[in-house]
């Protein structure tokens, strides 16, 4: 082997090397404050980290960090749908799962948190970051809901989110599709802000998932415990006992 090809293969490894730690490093902050069980399989997306249910072809959870850098990225939304290559083809929900079903794919990370790049803007269009939501919930208050986290984002500076789906009552759960996409009953949205001081907050939302709802974010605000009790999920479970507690418990008002 040549000095110039051992000096190129020497480059490729250690940019390999540096492309892992990177990805590690961006995982690892999306989960900073703690990751929650997740009873089916977790993926990894480096901008995100997706809890996923092979059963019903839905997140359980999708957690990321999101800061006001992030907002400020030039990508433009992708809308390139698709089935995740990284599932087993009998556990992918696919598009044409949605058509015709009266649902939307709804983001459970959305588009717009991505706008740092393409590539992260992309990855949020992989139906395994979706969920069948009714477009009056998707296009009206699921999108205030997203629209008033990004708000904190960029007013605070750092936000971790996490957003999901819940099976409340005890009808048949309903499908839609040839993959037989479980349609969920509610969404929720969790979210821990870390002001500049080093003070913290956290906001949470339940919303059914029907075609109307009623008028005003407030009408669906609740405290992170709630959540936690419909979903039997632990949030933010890094934090200290004392700040659990104190902040979990409360209902915070989203601007």
């Amino acid at each position: 082997m040549t000095r110039r090809n051992e000096l190129k293969n020497l480059f490729r490894a250690t940019v390999g090397v540096l492309l892992l730690a990177t990805a590690s490093a961006l995982a690892e902050n999306n989960l900073k404050f703690g990751k929650p069980d997740c009873p089916g399989r977790l993926l990894d997306k480096q901008f995100f980290v997706i809890c996923y249910s092979p059963e019903h072809k839905i997140p359980i959870w999708v957690g990321y960090a999101l800061t006001a850098a992030d907002l400020d990225g030039p990508a433009t939304r992708t809308n390139n749908f698709r089935a995740d290559p990284a599932l087993p083809a009998d556990e992918r929900s696919r598009p044409k799962d949605y058509s015709k079903s009266g649902y939307d794919q709804g983001h459970m990370a959305p588009a717009e948190d991505f706008t740092r790049s393409i590539q992260a803007m992309s990855t949020t269009f992989l139906l395994s970051n979706m969920a069948p939501q009714r477009p009056g919930l998707n296009r009206n208050r699921w999108k205030q809901l997203e629209n008033a986290g990004r708000r904190v984002a960029k007013s605070q500076g750092s936000v971790w989110l996490f957003t999901g789906s819940i099976f409340i009552g005890n009808k048949p759960i309903q499908e839609i599709g040839a993959d037989k996409v479980a349609v969920p009953t509610h969404f929720y949205k969790v979210i821990l802000c870390v002001h500049p001081d080093g003070t913290k907050e956290m906001f949470a939302s339940v919303m059914p998932n029907i075609a109307k709802l009623q008028t005003g974010l407030g009408k669906y605000a609740t405290s992170v415990d709630n959540v936690e009790q419909l979903t039997g999920l632990d949030f933010f479970s890094a934090l200290s006992e004392s700040e659990q507690k104190s902040l979990e418990s409360k209902v915070g008002s989203l601007p």
